[in-house]
């Protein structure tokens, strides 16, 4: 259990109160302050190393990771055979000049199609999933000869210029960016977001109005010369939204209806993190483009774009395609993806991920029974989320709150990721039942001293759940 603060009594358990950090931890947070400049939650805790589900700051204490770091370690942290797989290919190569080739990024590649439904075989390898969603908007553009790119409301693409023009989550990402961002972007498609529908409707009698609307919207917004839709199959930074089973196929047929391109964002889910080796999968469509990133690298900095030999072909040579940097398809890196994605496969963590979700997802239902500040949980497999709101009946979102509990579950050994008022579940893909139910057993004892009003005069007004926001808190507001 973290930090040395001090502790009461509940039932048996010891429950910390407050974080108290040695000089050399409280030395290392300063540093970090003043040398980088980056997101920080409060307070700055100092991870060291991880094992499993389990990550362990400079002073020797375990958090559990509900996050898998950034949604990238699906196999949890010092997976032996990735482990090795890095020892091994550090002795061979690490790096070469991206006109040439290696062996581990063309069966990466290969591997990657043979999953993949359709005609999708062909990977333009990139490093972010900001770069991956450029190359398909490159790819979309040089398809159809269009320029519009749309996307969906609440949708996140990443943090690079075109990418963030893609990206509504709301708070500061695109502040002061107006002048700098494409202006070939129209963010016109409603998210099919039924816990607040945009329109005001309920599902299923609605129809899936918010694609009606949409498309009034594609008709007055847009230049009518849309090259590309971009979506997630499900919206994980806008809200966790999870569509209805119609949403995802009847955007296929909008987007070419308008002769557009689908492209699908895949870069949160995949792999298997829904119980589908990949989240469209659950929807039974084929996008034209569908891009990775984060868990597909099994920890390493690997993304791509992939599309159709077709496709591929008619780009080729238009519109900066094939794209490549300094070290998209490293040897590295594609052979630790590589391996990852061989486990991924040959453990079916897709089914285990499927089977825990069904685990998870009840025991997420009952603290939204018991707490009045969970409003709503969504999500699929090992990938939920909890709405916190201020109310179940008026569902208006408290970031103050989920912050809160964030705070409180730290406190608790248990490290969450928490964004505006969305507290995220979604722990490797390795972790157990029972380690689950201990994890979750932290969370609930967090919402209980949340709604107590615990911690109290602390300010998070710097703590990035909130200062992405841009609505400064304080740790006893209600």
């Amino acid at each position: 259990m973290p930090g040395l603060g001090t502790d009461t009594r509940q039932g048996e358990e010891r429950v910390k109160t407050s974080f108290a950090f040695s000089n050399a931890h409280s030395d290392l947070m300063g540093r970090d302050a003043e040398s980088v400049l980056g997101w920080r939650y409060e307070p700055r805790i100092i991870f060291c190393r991880g094992a499993g589900v389990m990550i362990t700051d400079v002073e020797g204490n375990d958090y559990y990771d509900m996050s898998s770091g950034m949604m990238s370690m699906v196999l949890g942290h010092s997976h032996p055979e990735l482990t090795e797989t890095i020892k091994e290919q550090a002795e061979r190569l690490v790096h070469e000049s991206s006109w040439y080739s290696n062996p581990w990024a063309i069966e990466f590649a290969e591997l990657i199609g043979s999953t993949l439904p359709g005609r999708l075989k062909r990977v333009n390898f990139a490093v972010t999933g900001s770069e991956a969603n450029e190359v398909a908007m490159r790819m979309a553009i040089g398809a159809t000869g269009r320029f519009d790119i749309v996307s969906v409301i609440r949708g996140l693409h990443g943090g690079s210029l075109a990418a963030e023009a893609l990206t509504t989550v709301g708070g500061g990402r695109r502040q002061g960016l107006g002048p700098l961002t494409i202006p070939a972007a129209a963010n016109a498609i409603l998210p099919p977001f039924c816990y607040r529908c945009p329109v005001n409707l309920e599902y299923p009698s609605c129809d899936i109005g918010c694609l009606e609307t949409s498309e009034q919207l594609l008709e007055h917004i847009t230049s009518k010369q849309i090259a590309a839709i971009f979506a997630e199959p499900m919206m994980v930074s806008g809200g966790m939204i999870t569509p209805p089973k119609e949403w995802l196929p009847r955007l296929k047929e909008l987007a070419a209806s308008r002769r557009a391109l689908l492209v699908l964002d895949e870069a949160q889910l995949a792999p298997a993190r829904t119980g589908k080796l990949w989240g469209f999968q659950h929807d039974d469509v084929v996008p034209d483009i569908v891009t990775f990133g984060k868990g597909m690298g099994g920890g390493m900095a690997i993304s791509g774009a992939v599309t159709t030999p077709e496709i591929a072909d008619q780009v080729s040579g238009n519109t900066g395609l094939p794209w490549s940097g300094t070290f998209p398809g490293d040897p590295l890196p594609a052979a630790v993806a590589l391996k990852s994605l061989q486990i991924v496969l040959r453990d079916n963590l897709t089914e285990r991920a499927a089977r825990l979700g069904a685990f998870l997802r009840p025991r997420l239902e009952r603290l939204k029974e018991r707490f009045e500040c969970v409003g709503d949980v969504r999500g699929r497999g090992l990938y939920h989320m909890l709405d916190i709101v201020t109310d179940k009946e008026s569902k208006t979102p408290d970031s103050a709150m989920a912050e809160r509990v964030r705070y409180n579950a730290m406190l608790g050994g248990a490290a969450f990721i928490c964004v505006k008022n969305f507290l995220r579940i979604c722990p490797p893909l390795i972790v157990t039942e029972a380690e689950l139910d201990d994890a979750l057993a932290r969370l609930e004892t967090a919402l209980e001293r949340s709604e107590q009003g615990h911690p109290k005069d602390i300010d998070f007004a710097t703590s990035s759940s909130l200062a992405a926001t841009g609505r400064p808190a304080r740790g006893n507001a209600n």
